[in-house]
């Protein structure tokens, strides 16, 4: 991997984890309906990810991120739940971004779902019964709202990032 590339990549990583850190000093107005429901900052930083470098890059930025948020949260479980949902998610939005039709936002939406059904399916297991999807439903609701909030911030924040890999892209740079 050229140096540059790396770079950016390492760069990406502390972008979600900045994202990750200032969410858990946000009050979050969905807990009281929501119980474990999160806006999932660091998720724009996914979205953007997948839609300028692709699916393996953000495969790797996904990666470094859930190891080291992990770190920084605690237990174990948390590795667990955010990398069932994170991956699932990052499938289901790549598969939806291959469709012609489906703007950020509903990628955004559709990668939301994933990640509850993810985390959802990690609890089931923990806990060894099936039952836990049965609060899909509620969490269908938060993951319109928290996918349709990330879509709309990462399709503003799409074009200026887009421009910054443009620039490095042509300059020669390798990367």
């Amino acid at each position: 991997m050229k140096t540059k590339k790396m770079t950016f990549l390492s760069l990406m990583v502390g972008y979600s984890l900045v994202l990750y850190i200032i969410e858990s000093y946000i009050p979050n107005p969905l807990i009281a309906i929501f119980p474990g429901a999160k806006l999932g900052l660091s998720n724009i930083i996914t979205l953007i990810s997948l839609m300028i470098l692709g699916v393996k890059d953000t495969c790797i930025i996904l990666t470094v991120r859930i190891i080291l948020s992990s770190i920084f949260t605690g237990p174990v479980s948390y590795l667990l739940f955010s990398a069932g949902g994170a991956y699932l998610s990052l499938i289901c939005m790549y598969l939806v971004s291959k469709v012609k039709g489906f703007s950020m936002i509903g990628v955004s939406i559709i990668g939301a779902i994933g990640h509850n059904i993810g985390q959802l399916l990690v609890a089931s297991m923990i806990i060894e019964n099936i039952n836990m999807i049965g609060y899909l439903p509620f969490m269908l609701i938060s993951s319109l709202i928290t996918g349709m909030f990330i879509g709309l911030v990462s399709n503003y924040c799409y074009p200026k990032l887009e421009k910054v890999c443009w620039k490095l892209l042509t300059k020669n740079n390798n990367f």
